[in-house]
């Protein structure tokens, strides 16, 4: 299994200022802080006055920035953001100091880090079916910070100029890094199941919330990550729409189960579609119908005329035809059911009301209640009286489409 990039692995809803904090810790703060403890040994009294340990956590704050607003932005780029920090600290350090700066080998190692880490990083973004080995090469190539610059620490102390063979024939040296190369190797090995784990665990968050918006609808859902008080049953103003395909049982009985679930499926697919940005809070299917509630009564009498318009042609070629109802008012929506099962409903006379103006209308018509016309702002020519199923007095309704 491949392993995500370092730019895309953990990127949760951490406040930018918390991913940028998490990898100035985890990577972009590793060889400026090592760096400034070996200068911090190696400098004179009253290093800490001065800029150059400053400039170092700069230096490396600046990296970690840098990465967070490339991948905010949906472009990271590794191996550009991981010169940032050494390019940053190279133009002050040398604006003080001069050419000096490129002379000393403990700024010749920064770069030949960056570098590294760098061309690993951008080639995991890369190549992903080798991401695994790159991952532990980057793993190993982190532990070699601090020998690296113990090396140059041992070199500046005694002032001399060491080769390998001078630094490895002390055998504490070669018991040193035997041991940080194999933490490295061994801690490249837990990232890589850290980010197996991070990738099954992501995949599963997101099948979830796809079968949570099935469920709930993404509106819903929305609102529920934000505030779960949003689940809880409270009266509220809804324009509710209904639209179902006239004829649909005597035809199916003469159609296989998968020729049926076949045909609606595309039924829900073109009314889904034909929705286009607007967005209602909950669409639920049931059987041949399709209820959609919105909060605003002319965003369902436009989602009623587009709707009926998108899934003619496809019933036309079974010969079958779909009617609509719009109706707005109060209803009681929440979640409702036992212990066992529950759903996100909406109860009231409004929805019953609704669903009898979809009963009721013709093929190809969509009959929109008086309340429903006045919240919509449309003055129709004239009013139908339908009579309704549990109704007691006849309802008015215009033909909207």
């Amino acid at each position: 299994m491949p392993v995500e990039s370092v730019n895309s692995v953990a990127y949760t809803s951490e406040s930018p200022a918390a991913r940028a904090a998490r990898d100035f810790f985890t990577h972009s703060g590793h060889v400026p802080l090592v760096m400034l403890i070996l200068e911090a040994l190696l400098a004179k009294p009253g290093y800490f006055a001065g800029p150059d340990p400053y400039l170092l956590v700069i230096a490396g704050v600046f990296q970690a920035v840098v990465m967070e607003l490339l991948a905010a932005r949906g472009r990271p780029h590794p191996f550009a953001a991981n010169l940032a920090g050494p390019a940053l600290y190279s133009l002050i350090e040398t604006a003080l100091e001069g050419a000096h700066f490129f002379k000393q080998w403990h700024h010749q190692a920064y770069w030949g880090f960056a570098l590294g880490f760098a061309t690993l990083q951008w080639a995991q973004a890369r190549w992903t079916k080798l991401a695994e080995p790159l991952v532990l090469a980057e793993s190993v190539l982190r532990s070699a910070i601090p020998l690296v610059m113990y090396a140059l620490f041992e070199a500046r102390s005694k002032h001399t100029v060491y080769s390998l063979d001078l630094f490895f024939a002390d055998r504490a040296h070669v018991f040193l890094a035997i041991v940080l190369l194999l933490l490295g190797v061994l801690l490249g090995f837990a990232d890589i199941n850290l980010r197996r784990s991070m990738k099954t665990v992501r995949a599963l968050a997101a099948r979830l919330r796809q079968y949570s918006e099935w469920s709930l609808g993404r509106n819903i859902l929305e609102r529920a990550m934000a505030d779960e008080r949003t689940l809880a049953l409270q009266r509220v103003e809804r324009a509710i729409l209904f639209m179902d395909i006239r004829g649909f049982t005597a035809w199916s009985e003469q159609q296989a189960p998968e020729a049926v679930v076949g045909m609606l499926n595309s039924f829900y697919r073109g009314a889904e579609e034909a929705l286009g940005e607007v967005r209602p809070i909950k669409l639920k299917y049931t059987a041949d119908e399709i209820m959609a509630v919105f909060q605003d009564a002319a965003d369902a009498v436009d989602a009623g005329r587009r709707m009926l318009a998108s899934v003619h042609a496809l019933l036309a070629e079974s010969h079958l035809t779909a009617g609509a109802g719009v109706h707005c008012g109060q209803v009681v929506e929440g979640i409702l059911g036992g212990e066992g099962a529950k759903a996100y409903d909406f109860i009231g006379d409004t929805v019953n009301t609704a669903q009898r103006l979809c009963d009721a209308a013709t093929a190809g018509e969509l009959l929109v209640s008086v309340s429903a016309c006045n919240a919509a702002g449309i003055v129709p020519a004239q009013y139908r009286d339908v009579v309704a199923k549990g109704k007691r007095e006849l309802l008015q309704a215009a033909v909207i489409a």
